[in-house]
């Protein structure tokens, strides 16, 4: 192996790396570790992305969780806080300067005004929990929901690239709670909520190795017979549909290459509810989009939405866009951030504005009605589990 060869080269006694839990990387973690083993070099690994290994929670009968809320009791159940030492001590002993390889992989240039909107390293990501942590978190509970507000920590990328870990976070949100995780500010439990569902899916990415490989969690879903429109397809990803606070929201991720989780969860249901397409392709264009692109959370955000995964939403559940940009966009100030063509509508009209203004505007009549998509997107889970 190519990793067994460099090792080799430049004289090194140890390899020291963190645990992923993708099917495919932990194969490849595997293999490394029996190529190690057998030319008697040593390794040591690390568990940095969540506080416990994957599938080591589990249920009385000794079965992964499937649901989020009894794994999270268990989860803090066996919460320590000694888990949380991120301190490692180490002496350099074999110095050296490697010359990157970075142009041998055909990497897309980096997009200057997507990165130009986050701190770089890990000062940088620092510095962003410090200032979230100081200012935001006690309000977190209240704030999250807003897209307008900054009331999320916008560390995801931190996290998703591994520049922060989970364990950083939790420490520093409970030094504000007297170290308490069960009672205490509810910014800050909601906060670590969260957290633990970043693991929460991990765990499910590990357990149930199908859905590394495009298969639903609901296996009676596989039946669904998804329809597919490139119009409203192309529509959706540009923020054309004619609906403000989804194309706001696909706007935003397009110049951003970052969206709010609430609208995260609208964008998907809809793409997926009222378009009724396939979920797997909204999956994809948002891990080709998202700075903060995470399999695990991405893949558990979409199932949830499409009512395909575990813990998901009841298939019958579907938000309707204009009532959810009434509730968390009441003024319309995220609409009018991200849609310049509305900018001077009033707040009375610009969740749903008239076709004639639309047409002075030129901003897009809506790509379909909410009533009927709704009807259709239910049938259509009644027929996949008639199927089934």
């Amino acid at each position: 192996m190519e990793i067994y060869s460099f090792f080799k080269e430049h004289n090194f006694d140890t390899l020291y790396f963190n645990n992923t839990f993708g099917e495919d990387e932990n194969s490849r973690d595997v293999k490394i570790k029996k190529l190690f083993d057998k030319r008697s070099f040593s390794y040591k690994t690390f568990t940095d992305q969540i506080l416990f290994e994957p599938g080591s929670i589990r249920t009385i009968e000794n079965k992964p969780y499937s649901v989020f809320t009894p794994f999270k009791r268990k989860w803090l159940e066996n919460f320590n806080i000694d888990l949380l030492d991120i301190e490692y001590k180490y002496v350099p002993k074999n110095k050296k300067i490697l010359n990157s390889n970075i142009n041998n992989f055909d990497f897309n240039s980096p997009n200057d005004s997507r990165l130009s909107q986050w701190e770089l390293g890990e000062e940088g990501a620092k510095k962003i929990l410090k200032n979230f942590l100081k200012n935001k978190v006690k309000r977190y509970n209240e704030d999250r929901n807003d897209p307008i507000i900054e009331g999320t920590s916008r560390i995801s990328p931190y996290l998703a690239l591994g520049i922060l870990s989970s364990k950083r976070c939790i420490l520093e949100a409970l030094k504000l709670n007297d170290l308490d995780i069960h009672s205490g500010n509810k910014g800050i439990l909601k906060w670590i909520d969260e957290i633990v569902w970043r693991e929460f899916y991990r765990n499910i990415m590990h357990s149930f190795p199908k859905v590394s490989k495009g298969k639903p969690f609901q296996e009676y879903t596989d039946n669904i017979n998804w329809r597919y429109d490139e119009s409203e397809f192309q529509a959706w990803k540009n923020g054309r549909t004619g609906f403000p606070i989804i194309d706001a929201a696909m706007r935003q991720m397009n110049q951003e290459g970052w969206m709010h989780n609430r609208l995260r969860m609208v964008v998907a249901m809809f793409f997926t509810k009222n378009m009724l397409h396939d979920w797997r392709l909204g999956e994809k264009y948002f891990m080709e989009s998202l700075i903060d692109g995470d399999f695990s959370s991405n893949n558990g955000g979409w199932q949830w939405s499409a009512s395909t995964g575990t813990d998901a939403a009841p298939y019958f559940r579907i938000f309707n866009p204009i009532t959810q940009s009434k509730n968390f966009d009441k003024n319309g100030e995220f609409i009018k951030k991200y849609i310049p063509e509305l900018k001077d509508l009033d707040a009375s009209v610009i969740h749903e504005p008239p076709s004639n203004i639309r047409d002075h505007l030129n901003y897009p009549q809506p790509i379909l009605d909410l009533k009927e998509s709704r009807l259709r997107a239910i049938e259509a889970f009644k027929n996949a589990k008639d199927i089934a």
